[in-house]
């Protein structure tokens, strides 16, 4: 059993809790606990809005037959003002709309054009009622594991990234022209007007990214001018990221997609066979370049090009227009152009986050990273940024990307 401290702090996760589970999971009635073990699934830094924790469970059949299971339990936060800022985003009761209304069917109407490889993890539990959680298959029992955030995906891997992307893209796009209600619960704005808990987190790290870009032999002068102007605009142009064009093609973004969010299926020689995207909780209906510019401007590897980028963005564009021709989507099949164009109306949300995900992939000090931190004006948080931008492998691959970024028009 785990620490006294740890059953106060989930206090329902319990031996009868968890017969119940294992009983609809297993499709048998008579399941007894003997024993269980909660730990935490994540080290901190590795996720920000929730807690993540594995319960181990020892258990008997009504054959006495001594088994094991674990699960992944994702609960709400229990430090409370962190959670209750949280709470005004709605990721619970937006994740719980994914797994409850979007998943089953996404995952419907791909079997019924023969495409049954895993999107998310399957969850035998999802509470709405505090303390929200959910309980999750546990993936490792399955060979996933996460990705390696410093180095970051390679090309293969955002491939495999992507093929799983566009098929979900493609599906929410052809449920909502059957039924748009079905995206009711995922219009909620990550970046808006309303909310403004996150800004400083923005306007901080364009500020701390333009003092490391003013010491860049590329950047020095140009662009790090162009990054400290961006602090007064970074918001209104999240603002227009997230307010959604209903004249163009949409789809359910996955909304946090970064290698934090994908596990990998490795052969015995340690390649990747598959993936799967985990933590749906910020979904946001709306342009496809939020997802893709996050995902290639956040995780890409030091040696994925931006020549590369196009070509993923190619094959992105294939596997999402076969997969709308298949499930016989009516309306205008977006082109490759469109998707392209949408990468520059819509691809600073990728900016925004570029800037403190890169370095947060690259700190050792995990267990100082958390929202506290990255948003507060203490002086230990001071300092934690500080150490955290001046990561001397930031520079590498953030000095690459930000010309990028200068001649796509990002930074003006």
């Amino acid at each position: 059993m785990e620490s006294k401290s740890i059953l106060e702090k989930y206090p329902y996760l319990t031996k009868e809790y968890l017969e119940g589970i294992l009983r609809s999971d297993q499709c048998e009635s008579s399941i007894t606990v003997k024993d269980f073990e909660v730990v935490p699934a994540l080290g901190k830094g590795e996720n920000y809005s929730s807690d993540i924790l594995r319960v181990k469970v020892n258990y008997v059949t009504g054959s006495s037959n001594h088994r094991t299971q674990s699960y992944i339990v994702k609960s709400s936060l229990a430090c409370e003002g962190m959670a209750e800022m949280l709470e005004e985003y709605d990721v619970f009761h937006r994740e719980i709309g994914v797994y409850k209304n979007v998943m089953p069917k996404v995952e419907q109407l791909l079997a019924s054009i023969g495409y049954t490889k895993k999107l998310a993890p399957q969850a035998h539990a999802i509470v709405s009622t505090n303390p929200k959680h959910f309980v999750f298959e546990d993936l490792s029992l399955q060979g996933y594991r996460s990705a390696d955030r410093k180095q970051g995906l390679s090309y293969h891997q955002l491939r495999m990234v992507l093929e799983k992307v566009a098929k979900f893209h493609a599906a929410t796009a052809f449920l909502f022209e059957q039924d748009e209600e079905i995206m009711k619960d995922h219009n909620y704005r990550n970046i808006n007007e309303e909310v403004p808990h996150f800004y400083p987190l923005f306007q901080n790290s364009m500020v701390a990214c333009a003092e490391q870009a003013r010491k860049w032999p590329t950047t020095a002068k140009a662009i790090a001018d162009k990054l400290f102007k961006l602090e007064q605009t970074v918001i209104p142009k999240g603002c227009q990221v997230y307010t959604r064009d209903n004249t163009t093609f949409n789809v359910l973004n996955h909304g946090d997609l970064w290698v934090n969010n994908v596990m990998y299926k490795n052969d015995l020689r340690g390649n990747p066979v598959d993936c799967t995207l985990v933590d749906y909780a910020v979904g946001f209906f709306g342009s496809p370049a939020i997802d893709l510019s996050y995902l290639l401007f956040t995780s890409s590897s030091d040696d994925v090009t931006t020549e590369q980028f196009d070509l993923l963005l190619q094959y992105y564009h294939a596997e999402l227009v076969d997969c709308l021709a298949k499930l016989g989507y009516s309306k205008k099949l977006p082109t490759l152009l469109d998707i392209q164009v949408e990468m520059l109306r819509k691809g600073f949300v990728g900016i925004m986050f570029v800037t403190f995900l890169i370095p947060l992939r690259l700190i050792e000090d995990t267990a100082s990273a958390d929202l506290g931190h990255l948003l507060g004006s203490s002086a230990e948080a001071v300092d934690f940024r500080r150490r955290m931008f001046s990561h001397p492998k930031y520079q590498g691959r953030m000095e690459y990307l930000l010309q990028y970024f200068d001649r796509k028009g990002y930074l003006d």
